[in-house]
C-alpha cells in the first residue's frame, strides 16, 4: 500500500462568496520514503485549492493539509449539495493512490433587481408600462406583483400578476394604469406609485413610477377650433368679393361670343327670309302666307288598367258545333290595348279554343295542351271602339257522353288585362 487518507469534516456548509475548509490526513504506509500529490475532483474542483499541494512523507509518518472551498456570489453557481473527492496520488506507488470522499453544502442566496420601464408614462385613459424583474440569486424566484397608490387614484392591472424567473434570467409583466376619475380640460396631473414585487420567501422590491393624466380635450384643441373658424371666414369673404363675382365675369365672358355669333346668324336668317318674301310678293302680287306650326299632342301613358274574363258558357255543344260568348265590347271613344291573356281549361276538356278581334283569330290553341296557359305581349293587340273581344270554343266529340250519361258542358274561359284610353 501507498498511502492512507482521512479527511474531516466530510460535509461542509458554505455561503457563496465565503470560504470552508476541511483538512486531509496522508499517512505513508509504504517501506519508502514518498510523495504524496493532493487535488480535489468533482464540481467544486473549480472553487477548491489545497495548501500544500503535496506531502513528502518517509515510512509510517504522517501530514496535514488545508482544502479551501471559495464558492463565489453568482446565479452561475446553484444553490444546493456538491459531492466531491480529495485524491492523494503516490509518485512511488500510483497503484496506491487514495481518495476521500465529502460534500460541499452550497447556500442559497437572494439578488433581486426590478425596473419600470418607462418610469414616467402620460395618458388620458391609462398609461403603460413594463415590469422587468432581475433574478441574480441562486435559485428559482417565484413572486406575486402589486402596485399602491398613497392617494388611491389609481387602478392598476398586471399581465400576468405573478412571476417565476431561474437564476441568471429577467422576465417581465406589463403594466396597466388607470385614473380613478377623468377630466375634460386642465392641466396635466401627476399621480405617484410604486410596483411591488413580492418573493414568497424575502422581503419585497419595490420601484417608483410617475403617471401623468392628461385632459380628454387636448390643450391645442380650442385653438384649433378658432384657427378653422377664421379660416371659413377668410375663405366666405374672399368667395364673396373676389372669387363670385371673377366668376360671373368669366362665364359671362365665355359665352358672350357665342350668343353674339348666334344672334348675328339668326338677323341674317331673318333678313333672307325677308327678301324671299318680298321677291315672292313683286311676283305673284300678294303677301306669301306665314306659315303656322302645330305642336304635336303629349304623349300620354297607356290609359287606365281594366280586366275582364270571357267564358264559353255551360252549355253542351254537338259534335263539330262551336260556341262564342258575346266577349268584352270596346266602350264608346276608347281603345283597348290588350296585355295579358290567361287560357283556362279547369276540366282538361278535349277541343280548340280561340280567342278573336271580332272576325279576326288573335290565338288558337288545342284544349288537350293545356290546363292553364298565359301570354304577355310586349306589342298588345289594340281594339277600337264598339270592337269585341270573344272567346270561341269548338269542342271535340270525347265530351258530348260519358258511358250513357248526359254530357258534361264544355267549360273554358278567358282572363284577360289591359288598358282603357281616350280614342
Amino acid at each position: 500500500m501507498g498511502a492512507a487518507a482521512s479527511l474531516n469534516p466530510t460535509t461542509m456548509p458554505v455561503e457563496p462568496g465565503s470560504e470552508a475548509i476541511s483538512e486531509i490526513r496522508v499517512r505513508n504506509t509504504g517501506k519508502v520514503v514518498d510523495q504524496f500529490l493532493l487535488g480535489v475532483v468533482g464540481d467544486p474542483a473549480a472553487w477548491a485549492s489545497v495548501e500544500p499541494p503535496s506531502l513528502s512523507l518517509l515510512p509510517g509518518d504522517e501530514g496535514v493539509a488545508t482544502v479551501r472551498f471559495r464558492p463565489p456570489r453568482s446565479s452561475d453557481v446553484r444553490a444546493g449539495s456538491f459531492p466531491f473527492g480529495v485524491k492523494v496520488v503516490s509518485k512511488e506507488d500510483p497503484e496506491g493512490s487514495v481518495t476521500e470522499e465529502g460534500t460541499l453544502e452550497v447556500a442559497p442566496f437572494r439578488d433581486l433587481g426590478a425596473e419600470l420601464i418607462p418610469r414616467t408614462a402620460r395618458g388620458r385613459t391609462d398609461a403603460r408600462y413594463e415590469l422587468a424583474v432581475d433574478n441574480r440569486g441562486n435559485q428559482t424566484l417565484n413572486a406575486d406583483l402589486a402596485a399602491v397608490d398613497p392617494n388611491d387614484n389609481l387602478r392598476f392591472r398586471f399581465s400576468p400578476p405573478a412571476l417565476g424567473a431561474d437564476p441568471n434570467t429577467a422576465v417581465f409583466s406589463k403594466l396597466t394604469v388607470r385614473p380613478a376619475k377623468r377630466f375634460l380640460r386642465g392641466v396635466p396631473k401627476t399621480h405617484t406609485f410604486q410596483a411591488v414585487v413580492k418573493p414568497r420567501s424575502t422581503p419585497p422590491v419595490t420601484v417608483d413610477g410617475v403617471m401623468l393624466q392628461e385632459p380628454i380635450l387636448p390643450a391645442w384643441l380650442p385653438k384649433a377650433a378658432l384657427a378653422l373658424v377664421a379660416l371659413a371666414l377668410i375663405a366666405g369673404v374672399l368667395w364673396l368679393t373676389l372669387l363670385k363675382p371673377a366668376i360671373k365675369s368669366s362665364a359671362k365672358e365665355a359665352v358672350a361670343a357665342p350668343l353674339a355669333t348666334q344672334s348675328a346668324q339668326v338677323a341674317a336668317l331673318a333678313a333672307g327670309q325677308k327678301q324671299v318674301r318680298d321677291a315672292v310678293t313683286k311676283l305673284t302680287g300678294s303677301p306669301l302666307p306665314t306659315p303656322s306650326v302645330s305642336l304635336p299632342a303629349l304623349v300620354t301613358g297607356p290609359g287606365d288598367p281594366v280586366h275582364s274574363r270571357l267564358p264559353a258558357g255551360s252549355v253542351t255543344y254537338a259534335p263539330g258545333s262551336d260556341k262564342s260568348d258575346s266577349g268584352y265590347t270596346v266602350p264608346a271613344n276608347m281603345t283597348l290595348s290588350v296585355a295579358d291573356i290567361l287560357l283556362e281549361n279547369p276540366q282538361g276538356d278535349s277541343g280548340t279554343v280561340l280567342v278573336q278581334q271580332d272576325g279576326s283569330t288573335l290565338l288558337v290553341e288545342n284544349l288537350d295542351n293545356f290546363r292553364d296557359l298565359d301570354y304577355h305581349f310586349v306589342s298588345p293587340p289594340v281594339l277600337t271602339a264598339g270592337q269585341h273581344l270573344i272567346l270561341r270554343v269548338q269542342c271535340a266529340a270525347g265530351n258530348q257522353t260519358q258511358g250513357g250519361q248526359p254530357a258534361k258542358p264544355c267549360n273554358p274561359s278567358v282572363f284577360f288585362t289591359g288598358f282603357l284610353k281616350p280614342a
